[in-house]
């Protein structure tokens, strides 16, 4: 959503002591792996989308908007009609979560915290010169859920999200994001909300595009 360190004293230590098989996952990151894939059985749905958005400029400026919302596994695209600017680039910012499997490749992984109720993840880049600093995620330890987000941007921004679900067939699906965004020459904050789920409906993988936040 991480080659034996010791291996000198020899061979011993690997006859008392054999290494977990490859496919072990400590807790923790077992923990991540189900909360960045919480429906293994989805492969795709339609939802609506209503977004109630706050450009702050001199003068703050409330839009609201009716969309749909797509997904095909992993790919999450919500469209909204007649957004524009900088409202444009927050409608996006929602679904750029990454999957375990974008997780563990992509990123580096720390568990930073977990009292038994809630744990976080610090994702740093691989890459050089990405545009994300790092993505920190908050997990409900008992529904294994995302349920906050936070990225930071070498540019300085941020960006962040609360997110809570609700239960649509044997799914947990969003029912309600909300999003502030703070970037160098802009803000906003805003709500998105979802409804009429349509588990596994037929997508076309079309309706995608390839705009980063």
């Amino acid at each position: 959503m991480r080659a034996l360190a010791v291996v000198a004293p020899l061979v011993l230590a690997a006859v008392v002591a054999p290494a977990p098989p490859a496919a072990a996952q400590p807790a923790s990151l077992d923990l991540l792996r189900r909360a960045t894939n919480p429906n293994p059985g989805l492969s795709s749905y339609t939802a609506s989308a209503h977004l109630d958005a706050t450009l702050h400029v001199v003068l703050p400026v409330h839009k609201s908007f009716d969309g749909t919302a797509y997904y095909l596994r992993p790919k999450r695209e919500i469209a909204f009609q007649g957004v524009s600017g900088s409202l444009s680039k927050f409608k996006d910012l929602v679904s750029s979560t990454p999957t375990y499997d974008e997780a563990t490749t992509a990123y580096t992984i720390a568990l930073l915290h977990d009292d038994g109720s809630d744990s976080s993840y610090s994702l740093v880049p691989k890459k050089a010169g990405s545009r994300v600093k790092s993505l920190t995620l908050f997990v409900n330890d008992r529904s294994a859920l995302v349920d906050h987000a936070q990225w930071l941007y070498t540019n300085g921004g941020t960006l962040s999200f609360d997110q809570t679900y609700e239960t649509v067939g044997a799914f947990r699906l969003p029912e309600r994001a909300n999003i502030a965004a703070r970037f160098p020459g802009y803000s906003v904050d805003g709500t998105i909300t979802f409804s009429g789920y349509a588990p596994n409906a037929a997508v076309a993988p079309s309706v995608f595009t390839s705009a980063a936040p």
